[in-house]
């Protein structure tokens, strides 16, 4: 398998493994959780493991410079930290199928920024996968609950700061940096953001049945690997491709809700999995 396909494959596993968030998000909420105490645990609870992990490798340390401390620090609070803050509390406006349908908008954005602020000119496969994905995205909207501007006004946000994060890990020197190492730190840093949040908004708990520990554990090393496995493919396939690839996520999301949660599976479902699946294909196969 070539790199560029390892790439590929690292970004389609690692949407699918946040497409699994929500129904893991519903056990913790029965269990007694809520959506920022989850957040700060997803952030928390894969620390121990991903410092185990540094340690088990021989020519890897915590040491870090201080100049890239700072892009951490700037890239996990406007970036990494501030997309789950922004998703979270829009899904107190609006229902969270709005504002996924509006976060998704971020591949977008992030060729805007690689064209407004680097100059670079995607390829013609790319502006028609991104457009597809859109069409994809908009089709698993069905239009129930109520529009909220503010609603909207934070999932819209989450969709530029994650295409911040995308495009700022790509162009910084951070990508060279060891990506279990880089996920540790931003986690530590996302961790202390929602813990702060959600003592402030009176939010935090820990009085979870069993189930809901057992299942926030089980989200955080999910989305430690997702986000290790997104960041690998940054670094080798670049921050647009990326993207794009990861509009995949919504096709784990709807293909459990129709086979676990026994949801609809309609005629626009179809052609939102059909115009992802396309962009998907355009990418992997069209894009030298």
């Amino acid at each position: 398998m070539s790199t560029k396909s390892k790439g590929i494959l690292a970004v389609v596993i690692s949407a699918t493994i946040f497409g699994s968030m929500p129904l893991m998000a519903k056990f913790v909420y029965e269990s007694g959780g809520n959506a920022t105490s989850l957040a700060f645990y997803r952030f928390l609870l894969i620390l121990p493991f991903l410092y185990l992990l540094i340690r088990k490798d021989n020519e890897e340390t915590l040491k870090i410079a201080k100049e890239e401390l700072k892009k951490i620090i700037l890239v996990a609070t406007l970036g990494y930290g501030a997309t789950a803050l922004l998703l979270y509390l829009s899904y107190n406006y609006i229902p969270s199928g709005i504002a996924t349908t509006i976060h998704f908008i971020y591949p977008a954005f992030v060729i805007l920024g690689c064209i407004l602020f680097f100059k670079e000119n995607p390829s013609v496969t790319k502006l028609i996968a991104v457009i597809l994905c859109l069409l994809g995205v908009i089709m698993f909207y069905d239009g129930d609950g109520d529009i909220n501007f503010t609603g909207m006004l934070l999932a819209f946000s989450s969709s530029i700061t994650f295409a911040f994060y995308t495009i700022y890990l790509d162009k910084s020197s951070l990508k060279e940096m060891n990506t279990i190492k880089l996920t540790f730190y931003l986690c530590v840093i996302a961790a202390i953001m929602m813990l702060i949040f959600s003592i402030l908004t009176k939010t935090f708990t820990i009085n979870m049945k069993p189930l809901g520990w057992i299942m926030s554990l089980l989200l955080s090393l999910s989305v430690g690997l997702g986000v290790t496995l997104f960041q690998f493919g940054i670094k080798v396939i670049g921050p647009q491709s990326t993207s794009i690839l990861s509009t995949f996520e919504p096709i784990t999301s709807v293909t459990i809700g129709v086979l676990l949660l026994n949801e609809g599976f309609g005629i626009k479902t179809f052609f939102g999995i059909s115009f992802i699946l396309l962009a998907v294909i355009i990418i992997s196969f069209f894009e030298k």
